[in-house]
């Protein structure tokens, strides 16, 4: 399949659980999902340059009738900006994923996930505080939803809890099948791996950095794993003291949140 463009997009919040879903998905009959996961096309700091062309050919093998992409940093204003009207430009009947967990809880694992991939040095309290970091942005759901609401209509948009791939796997998974139009019967016994990142996450190392940046992605990822390319480390909990911080930071966002999607999301520590 050569020149399609997708018929929907999962827009983030990164680290929660768009690399899972995107991997579900690419299994359905009815489903492509693109290759590389993250195209980050409609971000003009990075790939928009490349062109439509470049765009409508991240989908192989053959056709399908629903084509999808997952791209978190599209939900990183206002470090990355012109996201939403860039997309309905180029795309503006596609349906929308937006993924949300505790903010709190994602802060966190984005400061892990930058740590271990070398490019974060700082402590998580000088890290996650840096205004001109998008930790906090990212998890303010309100602030980052709204930019797309601009554009598209809520109908179009579904909101996931990761919490909800987690626990109840066949019922979500059933539910994003409907959304997207594609048949809601479809089950895997590969849907039954949780596909999330675990304790055992390792620190890349100075070559694993190099290597990792001019390998193909499906490599990397079969070396990763092994010195001399990276190292155990200990992931750090996060002060109550910077807890208490970010939960000021993020209540508003918060509870505008819940105001707008009418989800109460009981088990958010803010």
């Amino acid at each position: 399949m050569t020149g399609s463009l997708p018929t929907f997009v999962i827009i983030g919040a990164q680290k929660c659980g768009t690399t899972a879903l995107h991997s579900y998905l690419s299994r359905h009959p009815q489903i492509s999902m693109s290759r590389p996961k993250e195209l980050d096309f409609f971000v003009a700091e990075k790939n928009w340059d490349k062109g439509v062309e470049w765009y409508s050919h991240r989908w192989n093998g053959p056709e399908k009738p629903i084509r999808g992409e997952s791209s978190p940093n599209y939900t990183a204003y206002p470090n990355f900006q012109g996201v939403p009207e860039r997309m309905v430009d180029l795309l503006p009947d596609a349906k929308l994923i937006f993924m949300v967990r505790d903010p709190i809880a994602r802060v966190r694992s984005s400061y892990i996930h930058a740590y271990s991939n070398a490019a974060e040095h700082r402590s998580m309290r000088e890290a996650v505080l840096d205004p001109k970091r998008a930790y906090v942005r990212r998890s303010r759901y309100h602030e980052q939803l709204t930019k797309f609401l601009e554009h598209y209509p809520m109908e179009r948009i579904l909101l996931l809890e990761q919490g909800e791939l987690l626990s109840d796997r066949r019922a979500t998974l059933k539910r994003v099948f409907a959304f997207l139009g594609a048949r809601e019967d479809v089950w895997r016994d590969s849907f039954n791996e949780p596909r999330l990142e675990t304790s055992a996450r390792r620190r890349r190392t100075r070559l694993g950095v190099y290597v990792a940046n001019r390998l193909p992605i499906r490599w990397w990822r079969k070396i990763r794993d092994h010195r001399p390319f990276s190292v155990p480390f200990v992931q750090p909990e996060m002060e109550d003291s910077l807890r208490a911080e970010l939960a000021d930071l993020l209540h508003d966002d918060a509870t505008a949140f819940r105001e707008l999607t009418g989800r109460r999301f009981e088990n958010w520590s803010i």
